[in-house]
């Protein structure tokens, strides 16, 4: 078994070539390229999803690799997970080795074995490479930095297959700490548009089938609410929200830029993260005596709700209208306020902050 300790960073598919040629990347050791399929697994009514592990099946070149993940951790976009993984001498799944992993045990009955078929799939281009920055412990720290680039497939049951572009950065951490991670991923940021991503290849598929329970937060019952760890419960939260909604509205940018297309963006998802930023800058300040090393991030975090509020402020009139006045609203006011979003996330300045956040509650 590995632990893996990783930083997961979406990018544009346009900023792909910029982001190959920035010059960190020019430094480290060349960028290996290699293709990777992966076929992920589970029954028709998603018991792994439920028990929240990923199964797969990977070909990378003459191999098969069979590989389960559990869901693991992540605070302040920083993710740590077990993971198995077993060579394989055909695409099969082999469930004895699952034995020997974190295998919940409502799923090791044979009858459950049985119904487990093939649910979506993932190919994608892979580019790798060796950082070796210097640790922020004085050390030289080892990092693989990776871009994967390609799609998400899948068909439901009785329905035509649909996917989705891939494309995201990984920052794993193979020796230093995990603020090492968080110093090159801003270094990344300086030079390229990047959101922290809380959305891993498995849940792109499961959305893509409709089949993703987005579970509610449970309260919180914290010992004492003037605390440290008060403020890291809740500004986890929010900056998970606050990510996975501009995730997702970048995710529903089509190719076609026609209205019908422009008002099936994820409108609800930027949003949640417009609502998220706000609740992190209202942390700030309820929580500055606390924190202060938190100066920093207040102005910036300021200026991208400022900018959040201009591209959506235009939903919250719309319920003030008729159906028909309404539609005519949005038909206006959408177009716009699209722009507005897609150019927010171009601009670098919009991952830093979140970014900046993440480092914030790692160091805490």
């Amino acid at each position: 078994m590995a632990r893996e300790i990783e930083l997961k960073l979406s990018i544009d598919p346009q900023q792909a070539a910029a982001f190959m040629a920035l010059p960190l990347l020019a430094e480290s050791d060349s960028g290996a390229c290699q293709r990777l399929s992966n076929q992920y697994f589970d029954t028709p009514d998603r018991l792994l999803a439920q028990h929240r592990v990923a199964l797969r099946i990977r070909e990378q070149g003459e191999r098969y690799i069979q590989t389960l993940k559990t869901r693991g951790s992540s605070r302040g976009g920083l993710h740590q997970r077990n993971e198995w993984e077993w060579d394989l001498p055909t695409p099969e799944l082999d469930y004895s080795l699952l034995a020997t992993a974190d295998w919940p045990e409502a799923l090791q009955g044979s009858e459950v074995q049985r119904r487990i078929v093939p649910a979506f799939s993932t190919d994608f281009e892979r580019t790798s490479w060796m950082l070796r920055p210097q640790s922020t412990g004085g050390e030289q720290a080892l990092i693989e930095l990776v871009l994967d680039r390609g799609l998400v497939s899948a068909t439901a049951a009785g329905a035509a297959a649909v996917t989705t572009a891939l494309c995201e950065l990984e920052l794993e951490l193979k020796q230093g700490s995990a603020a090492d991670l968080y110093s090159v991923a801003m270094i990344l940021a300086e030079a390229v548009p990047v959101l922290l991503s809380d959305i891993s290849k498995a849940e792109r598929g499961y959305r893509l089938l409709g089949a993703m329970d987005e579970r509610p937060e449970a309260p919180l019952h914290p010992a004492e609410l003037n605390s440290e760890d008060t403020f890291t419960a809740l500004a986890q939260r929010a900056l998970t929200r606050a990510s996975r909604g501009l995730d997702g509205w970048r995710g529903s940018l089509s190719l076609d830029p026609g209205m019908a297309q422009c008002m099936a963006r994820d409108w609800s998802g930027a949003e949640s993260a417009a609502a998220a930023c706000l609740e992190l800058q209202t942390l700030l300040h309820c929580f500055s005596a606390l924190l202060p090393l938190t100066a920093e991030l207040q102005a910036p975090l300021a200026q991208l709700c400022q900018a959040l509020e201009r591209a959506l402020g235009w939903r919250r009139l719309q319920p003030r209208f008729d159906k028909a006045a309404g539609e005519v609203w949005a038909r206006a006011q959408a177009p716009v306020a699209a722009g507005q979003l897609d150019a927010l996330l171009k601009d670098p300045a919009t991952g830093r902050v979140l970014l900046g956040f993440g480092a914030l509650l790692q160091r805490l």
